[in-house]
């Protein structure tokens, strides 16, 4: 109802009553559009508070995920970090396994040798008792 104040201006300047009714009804209007429009702005700010706590519950949402994302992070890292000791502690133990498997076929060729050169000399003996008859 801001408008009736100029209606008041305008009825005691000495305005007629055709020009007084004409003012009043656009006063009306005027009223009626400023009431509608304020409804709208309510209703906008109702619309902008709601999309206010979707955004504030979106934001809760985002935050707990990273949460959950950091937890799932630390576990990944520490079970990697245990599967990668694990595989080393194999793998140590393997080495040894192929350490002690390289030091078996030269200790058996150093064996062969010897039993060859002893074969060989036993050999020569034979021929020599036999030539020697």
């Amino acid at each position: 109802m801001p408008y009736l104040c100029w209606a008041f201006l305008y009825t005691s300047t000495g305005v007629n009553s055709y020009e007084k009714t004409i003012l009043a009804q656009i006063l009306q209007v005027l009223d009626l559009y400023a009431a509608d429009m304020r409804k709208q702005f309510e209703a906008l700010h109702e619309k902008f508070d709601s999309l206010q706590r979707q955004v504030q519950a979106l934001n809760e949402k985002t935050d707990e995920m990273d949460k959950r994302i950091e937890e799932m992070d630390g576990r990944f890292e520490r079970q990697i970090a245990q599967l990668e000791r694990t595989v080393n502690e194999r793998f140590e133990r393997l080495e040894a396994k192929l350490g002690h498997i390289r030091v078996e076929p030269v200790e058996t060729q150093e064996t062969v040798d010897f039993h060859s050169v002893k074969i060989a000399q036993h050999d020569r003996k034979i021929r020599h008792l036999l030539h020697a008859r």
